[in-house]
């Protein structure tokens, strides 16, 4: 548990700093956390498209995330990424001579998130992944195979403010805006990852569908 709160406490840390002033807020924090983690969870599901800019080119990523939601206050979780669309590109080979390549990005990403304001439909939330993954120049030879050129480990974090609006109880949508910092890049790749990023998710509420389905709650001890 304590390791957990560590976790949010570094994840949020521009939150906790702008709360340090106000202790009132920070107690009502550390109660709504301790409180949460101690409640019986339920299944977060959805699917996001992040929009952000590599050369000038923008790139879209595709991801589903599946994870625990809190108390519907905290939410953890992992995500799988891939770009939607190839970023052509250029690699210069041996003997000066320009290869046409196409960028690939794929990567992992734990999730954390924490809703600082909901009703019934809404909630506004602060959020944070970090990537683990790689990217790759590919090409196709003449038999049509794929072939590596070059490839880069990517590690990313990426913190997002999030708002998220259910639209009927087994359906949600939600947008936000963030950040994609990459704090290291193997060798290899040349295109610069970091870049602002613009999130469209659609949010699936399994507990419900399961509840109008059968009748019992979704229960995950």
């Amino acid at each position: 548990m304590r390791l957990i709160l560590v976790v949010f406490s570094l994840t949020l840390f521009p939150v906790l700093l702008l709360a340090q002033y106000d202790d009132e807020k920070m107690l009502v924090f550390e109660e709504e956390f301790k409180k949460s983690f101690k409640s019986k969870p339920k299944l977060d599901v959805k699917f996001d498209n992040r929009f952000s800019f590599i050369q000038d080119n923008a790139l879209k990523t595709v991801g589903i995330k599946i994870g625990l939601s809190f108390n519907r206050k905290f939410k953890v979780g992992l995500g799988i990424n891939q770009m939607l669309f190839p970023v052509e590109s250029t690699v210069i080979n041996e003997g000066d001579t320009s290869v046409p390549v196409n960028l690939e990005y794929f990567y992992f990403s734990p999730y954390l998130e924490y809703v600082y304001y909901s009703t019934r439909k809404w909630e506004f939330s602060l959020a944070t992944q970090i990537g683990f993954g790689g990217a790759s120049y590919q090409y196709n030879d003449e038999n049509g195979k794929k072939v590596k050129l070059l490839e880069s480990t990517v590690l990313s974090y990426e913190p997002a403010m999030m708002i998220d609006y259910k639209i009927i109880r087994w359906i949600g949508i939600g947008t936000g805006v963030g950040y994609r910092f990459v704090y290291y890049k193997s060798p290899g790749i040349k295109e610069r990852f970091s870049s602002p990023e613009y999130v469209i998710k659609l949010k699936i509420y399994l507990g419900e569908i399961i509840r109008t389905i059968t009748g019992k709650e979704l229960k995950i001890d």
